[in-house]
């Protein structure tokens, strides 16, 4: 009786679709793509002042061949159909100006935000400017600040929470030693952000021959992270803008070789890290990850994601398919958003985060949108999922946890077999999710995920583990 008892209730667990708190991603809202709203080109970054108010950096012209044209497009209060400043059909800020002195834009990719509403944008006009913006209720306007870098192309920049900005050259080699250049905030009085505009670094850091596509800092500067594109890897430096930086060997995060876009034919493609974001609470790495300027329904589209990366060993805590977001809502890859809820197109590019929401902000390059992602749930329960070992196990396995009874948080520790999806689902005794602990491509080892039932009532729950052509589902039981 007490087996027929189980089997029913297990049977529940698939069938019955009520929801609490499911720890899972989801779209607040993406603008609207060829409306009044939308960027209105492809869109390669996107910088966040506070919530629902970013500026948005946008491209036109052939990236093959040369002659592209930048501008930055602002929004305020926005929401999938509202928010965009300027023209509603024309193109936003293309140049930077204050008094007689004037830059244009210059393949530019990506831009940053910083204090008091500014927006930091890698120029690559003749002396590769840092350009330095403010979004205001009604404008984007240029503000009287900017500053020369060199000679090298720069892609990625950062501003942390003191104002510090942090730049990095797109190709790192061994003739360039300071690929990263650490300059003070705009507010400096000794810094020539707003006079000779040629204050040189107050830090650099040397990077190992590569191509580099995204950088990041805490707020507090004290950790920076790389995006090493050609390399499919991510960097860690330590240290701070006074002191200097040193390499975090501990820290160790490259793309497992099987992480591959697959086009509709079933041959493959490669995508990278791209862009970064750091969010502070409770601790996280963002990377956007994609293959660049690789577009197309049978191609390009099947790929696009947010990895939420462990700051302190680089493991991969969650995972934000966007691309299969897009196929679940629309039904395909390549079906623009027409009710603010997904983007199609997925083309990852860059992300930013917003602190007061813990709201992740990225965008769409074929799309050209800009989304808002925020997190069912605490996101500092990421951080309670590691892995133990990297060692290969015989199968896969779904161990009993401990201690049981729990009160309030417990251990579940399972074994993955093979690369691939792996979700970890926790259920009451009515069937109803009560938490997803994990649902994210994983690679081979044994993990630990914690669960903390301090929100849920005395009772029984159950735990699902599906991985590959594995499941298993045991008993557990909150006492308080």
């Amino acid at each position: 009786m007490r087996q027929l008892i189980l089997l029913s209730i297990i049977c529940l667990l698939f069938q019955v679709t009520l929801y609490a708190q499911t720890n899972e991603w989801h779209t607040q809202y993406v603008t609207f793509d060829n409306t009044t709203n939308g960027t209105l080109n492809r869109t390669s970054s996107v910088a966040v002042v506070d919530s629902n108010d970013f500026v948005a950096l946008v491209t036109r012209g052939s990236v093959a061949g040369g002659n592209l044209i930048n501008y930055l497009v602002g929004y305020v209060d926005a929401d999938s159909a509202n928010g965009r400043l300027g023209n509603p059909t024309g193109t936003g800020v293309a140049f930077w100006e204050y008094i007689l002195d004037h830059v244009d834009f210059a393949d530019a990719w990506q831009i940053a935000g910083g204090p008091n509403n500014l927006v930091y944008l890698a120029n690559n006009d003749v002396n590769h400017n840092i350009l330095v913006f403010e979004l205001t209720p009604t404008e984007v306007a240029s503000a009287p600040y900017r500053m020369e870098t060199g000679t090298e192309e720069i892609w990625a920049i950062e501003v942390d929470a003191n104002g510090y900005v942090y730049v990095c050259a797109l190709n790192g080699t061994a003739a360039n030693t300071a690929e990263v250049k650490v300059y003070p905030p705009v507010t400096d009085p000794n810094a020539a952000w707003g006079t000779t505009h040629d204050s040189p670094p107050i830090a650099t850091i040397d990077l190992p021959d590569g191509v580099y596509r995204g950088i990041t800092v805490s707020g507090d500067g004290s950790q920076v992270f790389i995006s090493k594109s050609s390399e499919r890897s991510m960097l860690k430096y330590t240290g701070s803008p006074a002191n200097g930086y040193t390499l975090d060997p501990s820290f160790n995060l490259t793309l497992d070789p099987n992480d591959l876009g697959i086009r509709e034919d079933s041959t493959t493609f490669i995508p990278t890290l791209l862009g970064l974001a750091y969010m502070d609470d409770p601790g996280l790495v963002i990377a956007a990850t994609d293959s660049i300027f690789y577009g197309g329904e049978t191609s390009g589209y099947r790929y696009g994601r947010l990895y939420i990366i462990d700051p302190t060993t680089g493991a991969n805590l969650d995972t934000i398919d966007q691309a299969r977001w897009n196929f679940e809502h629309a039904g395909d890859y390549s079906t623009g958003s027409n009710n603010g809820l997904w983007s199609g197109f997925a083309s990852s590019y860059d992300v930013d985060v917003e602190a007061t929401e813990s709201a992740l902000y990225a965008q769409s390059w074929f799309g050209w949108q800009v989304e808002k992602w925020l997190f069912d749930g605490d996101l500092s329960v990421l951080l309670d999922i590691k892995q133990v070992t990297a060692n290969i196990p015989k199968d896969f396995a779904l161990k009993q946890n401990y201690p049981n009874p729990f009160n309030p948080a417990t251990t579940i520790e399972f074994d993955v077999r093979k690369a691939g999806q792996v979700t970890l689902e926790i259920y009451n005794l009515m069937g109803q999710k009560v938490a997803t602990l994990i649902d994210e491509k994983l690679n081979p080892g044994i993990y630990q995920a914690v669960f903390d039932g301090s929100t849920l009532a005395s009772g029984i729950y159950f735990y699902t583990l599906k991985a590959d052509d594995f499941s298993a589902v045991k008993k557990m039981t909150l006492l308080k």
